[in-house]
């Protein structure tokens, strides 16, 4: 359930790109959004949801609805049901995570990075929240600590795509073209990511340095 909402953050890195000068002019994707919804098809059954898991109160339940929130886009609704999951279970490092995306689709990128942070204290071998970290400190400008954490989430597991296309974001705002390059290509031929929109971005990175 953690990687579902992964799919969102590197939409942010691109905005990174763009507010930094880097790339040409063509605006972003659309921005920080969820994935679309899958599951839960309405809002009353979003609400019939709700009311099952108010019903039988369990940290996996919240952790659903939570995501089911999220998916929609409604984050504040999301931070609240993960808030009462962790009431149930305050060490669930899933719910932890997805809070973390959920606070940083927000802006709130310092309590994300703190429930990132407790995640993997929880989970330390979990690539995926290693990179949610990193991504985490390059919105904060710690491009050093950024870089550290794309890497260990590749250490854990090199086939992670979202980690090669965070590390061609850093080394293309820090003007590095050639790492740049080589991160974007492996990216490019590695496993699909989450969001097939990701490929078309890191596509047009490519072509931008190639051209430079």
């Amino acid at each position: 359930m953690k990687r579902l909402l992964m799919a969102a953050v590197w939409l942010m890195l691109i905005l990174v790109v763009a507010a930094c000068g880097g790339g040409d002019t063509t605006p972003p994707p659309s921005g920080p959004q969820a994935t679309p919804p899958t599951g839960v098809e309405s809002d009353a059954a979003l609400k019939q949801m709700m009311e099952e898991v108010e019903a039988n109160p369990s940290a996996a339940g919240y952790l659903k609805l939570g995501n089911a929130y999220a998916e929609r886009g409604r984050f504040s609704e999301a931070e609240q049901a993960y808030e009462k999951g962790l009431q149930i279970n305050p060490n669930d490092p899933t719910i932890l995570s997805n809070l973390g995306v959920t606070l940083y689709q927000m802006g709130r990128f310092s309590e994300a990075k703190a429930k990132f942070e407790k995640a993997l204290s929880l989970r330390p071998d979990d690539a995926a929240t290693t990179y949610l970290l990193g991504a985490t400190f390059l919105q904060m400008g710690d491009q050093q600590q950024a870089e550290a954490m794309f890497k260990k989430a590749l250490d854990i597991d090199p086939q992670l795509p979202e980690a090669h296309f965070g590390l061609g974001t850093l080394y293309m705002l820090q003007g590095k073209k050639d790492l740049a390059i080589q991160e974007f290509e492996t990216f490019l031929a590695g496993p699909p990511p989450q969001d097939p929109r990701a490929i078309t971005e890191a596509q047009r990175y490519l072509d931008q340095l190639k051209g430079q």
